[in-house]
């Protein structure tokens, strides 16, 4: 409950910074904690400007940062398959060990990057 006090309370204050990263939503927040648990290991994405930067290691396989931006933009349905079903010697499939929420809520996730 504090936090519409809170946002109130900086909507008056000046931006220290030009360019704020955008506030994740439940869903997204949801999500980005289960990519890190999940899906982090391999698809970390690399965030040089950060103060934890070290902390995350360099992907092991192909970031995911700006997949929705791409051209031809990629289908939902298509990366909650292969989410579930990985891909052969390269990724391991999740389809018993994520729910549909749980997929869901990465994808919203993913979308944010």
């Amino acid at each position: 409950m504090m936090l519409p006090i809170r946002l109130a309370a900086q909507a008056g204050q000046p931006s220290s910074s030009p360019a704020s990263p955008p506030l994740l939503n439940e869903q997204q927040r949801s999500g980005e904690a289960l990519f890190l648990q999940n899906c982090g290991l391999c698809h970390a994405p690399i965030t040089e400007n950060r103060k934890d930067s070290k902390i995350i290691p360099k992907p092991r396989a192909t970031s995911l940062a700006g997949m929705f931006r791409r051209t031809p933009p990629v289908r939902d349905d298509v990366v909650r398959i292969i989410i579930q079903q990985g891909v052969a010697k390269k990724m391991p499939g999740f389809q018993y060990t994520l729910s549909s929420k749980e997929l869901d809520d990465i994808l919203a996730y993913l979308k944010t990057m």
